[in-house]
């Protein structure tokens, strides 16, 4: 009964926290306004069973707002999505967000991870360097693959938890347009700008 209540009271939060910091994907049926542009990143976890989600922080330059890019989202409760068949070590999914056109930053990353009495949060002491992309009217954005791969660790009662991550950010384009002209046909005629960040320098942080 505990463990059920744990999982609906995770349930709640995770549903409330995604519908206010991730706006919601491109639907693949829908006709797309151009007068937007798109932010694509595959966002993927290690398959953890300690790891909920993995999550990507991003805003608008000069401003506080924070927006998240999440790895399996509300879904990943009851089963994790998965959009990179064959692999067991990236699991997550490609994420087309529609996006006014501007100057952004990707900033942060953070896991959202079991506990014993519940869920807790794992994330760097000291935040990596924010790299900043554009998002232009008419064009897709890439930021590459963006993956934490999972620390674990034992706890004082000898318990296998997620105490750390180590972020691995690299350019997987080749890899994903197939999965994006599958997956969001309605953007497989769009041009497509990449702006991944230097992986090794979010490595540096911990």
């Amino acid at each position: 009964m505990r463990t059920l209540s744990t999982l609906l009271l995770s349930f709640v939060l995770l549903l409330t926290l995604g519908c206010a910091s991730m706006p919601d994907p491109i639907e693949p049926t829908a006709k797309v306004d151009t007068s937007k542009g798109v932010l694509l990143a595959a966002v993927t976890s290690d398959g953890s069973s300690q790891v909920m989600d993995t999550w990507f922080f991003y805003r608008r330059k000069g401003t506080t707002e924070e927006l998240r890019l999440d790895a399996f989202g509300v879904a990943g409760l009851l089963k994790k999505p998965n959009d990179f068949a064959g692999t067991e070590s990236r699991m997550g999914r490609l994420i087309a967000l529609p996006l006014e056109p501007g100057e952004y930053e990707l900033f942060n990353w953070m896991l959202y991870v079991y506990r014993l009495d519940g869920y807790g949060y794992v994330s760097p002491k000291t935040p990596p360097p924010p790299h900043s992309f554009n998002i232009r009217a008419g064009a897709i954005t890439y930021l590459g693959g963006l993956h934490v791969d999972t620390v674990l660790g034992k706890n004082p009662f000898g318990v296998s938890m997620a105490f750390g991550g180590n972020p691995d950010i690299t350019d997987e384009l080749a890899r994903d347009m197939p999965i994006l002209k599958r997956k969001y046909p309605n953007l497989a005629e769009w041009p497509v700008q990449s702006s991944v960040p230097d992986g090794k320098q979010w490595k540096l942080v911990q």
